[in-house]
Parts: structure tokens; C-alpha cells; sequence
């Protein structure tokens, strides 16, 4: 029945987000018990040419936890360039098949499309931590004159939180003398907090709403 295709499609979509983020993250402690379960801590940077927005370039340093197996892999894989760039390509395909955990909407408020062909990508060891870096394009460049773009960046079930430290993690430089950039931070109630706290790693039925609650939100408003 319906509630069983429900419960199915949760689990799929559980199971294919819980191995993409395990290509991903390289997992988490064990005893962690809440949600979220890893961090990673984003920096972005808008792309624009004649006048149009024409995709991003962005960096994710993982937490040390999750960072742990990859830097072991990627030790392993120093000595065989062509290991590491495969394991390098199954992680931006894994990104890519979840649209670069990103949703960009114009003025109207439609969602725009992205190239499914990342630039420039790859990851590295800095200190404890992982780092992937990539620039991820527009389908179609979109006009800046006379629009608004809004720009969020999240993992749907939350079970990792993805975050800009501070606003001057967002580059506007790029941007033209009509345009104003701005990063805003959610405003997320107590009680939804204390719901995601609540969560535990071993959970099935995922909500897939949380992430939405939790992100922040790039916005540019051009004249």
C-alpha cells in the first residue's frame, strides 16, 4: 500500500544517501548519538562572466572523524596516481548524483539546473582533515541584471551538517556594481533543535525535511 512505499523509499533513499556520504565522510565515531553526525565547514565562491551567474567554486573541509579513513586511503593511493584519481572520481560522482547537495532558485523562485560535468575538483590532506574542492556550473548562465538568486547548501536528512563559519566564507568579489551579496543563518526554533537531538544514527525512517531547516541561505540581488 501507500504507507509501504512510504517506508520503502525512505529506506532507499536512506540506504543510497547513507553510501554516498559514506564514499564521503569515511563515517563517524561510533558513539555519537544525536543528530548531526559529522560537520563539514564550506567556503564558496560565485562565478560570474558578462554579466551572468555561471556556477560555483566551492571547498569542504571535513571534521577529523570523518576525515580519518579517506586520509588513510588517500596515503595508500600517494604511490598510484591512477587509484587516487578513482577514488577521487567515485566521490564527485556520488556529489554529483545528489546535485552537489545544492539548490539555487531565481526570483520566480524556479530551481535551477546544474552541469553534471564538475571543474576542477579533487581533495587533499590538510593537517587532520580532508578537503574537497570543486566548481560546480549552471546548466545555462542566468542573467544578473533584474534577479534574485538564493543559494542553499545541505544534506536533507541532516545527518551531516554543511555550514559556512563565518560570512566572509561567501565570495562576492566576482559580482557586479548592481549586485549585493549577503549570507543569512537560519532561524531554527528550540523545539525542531531539541527534534534533531533526538535522532540517533541507527534511525530508518529518515526526515528529510530537517536539512532544509538548518541551512543557510546565499542570497544576490541584482539590480
Amino acid at each position: 500500500d501507500k504507507q509501504f512505499l512510504n517506508k520503502t523509499e525512505a529506506k532507499r533513499r536512506m540506504k543510497k544517501t547513507g553510501k554516498i556520504l559514506t564514499a564521503l565522510l569515511a563515517l563517524f565515531a561510533l558513539n555519537v548519538s544525536a543528530h548531526p553526525h559529522a560537520f563539514i565547514s564550506m567556503k564558496t565562491k560565485l562565478l560570474v562572466q558578462d554579466n551572468h551567474l555561471t556556477g560555483f567554486s566551492t571547498k569542504w573541509l571535513l571534521d577529523e572523524p570523518s576525515s580519518a579513513t579517506i586520509l588513510y586511503d588517500l596515503k595508500i593511493s600517494e604511490k598510484d596516481p591512477k587509484a587516487k584519481q578513482k577514488l577521487i572520481d567515485e566521490i564527485m560522482g556520488n556529489v554529483v548524483s545528489e546535485h552537489y547537495f545544492s539548490y539555487l532558485y531565481d526570483k520566480q523562485g524556479n530551481k535551477i539546473k546544474y552541469s553534471a560535468k564538475p571543474l576542477n575538483y579533487g581533495l587533499k590532506a590538510i593537517g587532520s582533515h580532508v578537503m574537497y574542492y570543486f566548481d560546480f556550473m549552471l546548466s545555462k548562465p542566468q542573467l544578473l541584471k533584474d534577479n534574485r538568486f538564493v543559494l542553499e547548501t545541505y544534506d536533507p536528512s541532516y545527518y551531516v551538517a554543511m555550514a559556512y563559519d563565518n560570512k566572509k566564507a561567501v565570495d562576492f568579489s566576482a559580482i557586479s556594481a548592481g549586485c549585493q551579496g549577503e549570507m543569512l543563518d537560519p532561524n531554527v526554533d528550540d523545539k525542531t533543535r531539541e527534534y534533531a537531538a533526538s535522532l540517533d544514527k541507527s534511525q530508518r525512517e529518515a526526515d528529510f525535511s530537517l536539512g532544509a531547516q538548518f541551512a543557510q541561505k546565499v542570497i544576490l540581488q541584482c539590480k
